[in-house]
């Protein structure tokens, strides 16, 4: 039997390290849950109290989450549910997760909607690129953000509008990324951007006498404008 990527994307030897490193994952989170809860009550709160921020804890998670599942959905139609589902667990965003997966595709000369077909060394090679990429986050945290921070800090308790001006160019150096490559690599892309452009900021004019609307603002753009994408690579 020729192997593919899909044949590595659905093995069970990574459906199972999948399964075993977010087990891993969930049994510490709740080893931090118990210790905090414990701690909680030797500091005299109530159980009540406890209970009353779990629920408002979940209720708040649970509205994000539904970004991060259509997140899910779309990569797994490229990159089939196991990667995917790892990715999104931990420390991966839909944005990045795309781009360096279409990025490695690209480089190596297939289209991203095809690896699943191609040799099983070209799935391997994208999980290589989206692993080691994803990893300088934590490590420029680790090294450059109590720093960064402080640095910010300093400059907004001084004189001028210097950290103002800081965290404003952090932010425009981002779009001044992201945003060419989507606008000039195709009309339906730029017209997406613009879509979502626009439900953000009818939402944003609309959560301020609706502010339950604040929560949802996300998810209600990512599938909006995932509709609008098929609309406009139909149209053009």
């Amino acid at each position: 039997m020729t192997m593919t990527g899909a044949t590595l994307a659905n093995s069970p030897l990574l459906y199972g390290l999948i399964a075993l490193g977010l087990a891993a994952i969930v049994a510490f989170a709740l080893f931090c849950f118990s210790r905090a809860k414990k701690r909680c009550l030797e500091l005299g709160m109530s159980r009540e109290t406890i209970s009353n921020v779990v629920k408002a804890t979940i209720s708040a998670s649970l509205v994000p989450s539904l970004a991060i599942l259509l997140g899910f959905l779309t990569l797994s139609v490229t990159l089939g549910a196991a990667w995917p589902w790892w990715r999104l667990s931990v420390i991966g965003s839909l944005s990045y997760e795309i781009m360096a997966a279409d990025y490695t595709a690209k480089g190596i000369g297939v289209a991203l909607s095809g690896v699943l077909s191609a040799e099983p060394t070209i799935f391997a090679a994208i999980m290589i690129v989206m692993t080691l990429g994803v990893c300088t986050g934590p490590l420029m945290v680790a090294f450059v953000a109590e720093k960064y921070s402080t640095s910010i800090m300093k400059a907004k308790s001084g004189k001028g509008d210097w950290g103002e001006i800081f965290a404003g160019v952090f932010y425009l150096a981002m779009f001044a990324v992201y945003i060419p490559i989507l606008v000039f690599e195709d009309l339906p892309n730029a017209l997406t951007l613009f879509t979502s452009m626009v439900l953000t900021i009818i939402l944003g004019i609309a959560s301020k006498k609706i502010p339950v609307l604040s929560n949802f603002t996300m998810a209600i753009v990512l599938i909006l404008s995932m509709a609008s994408s098929v609309l406009w690579a139909g149209l053009f």
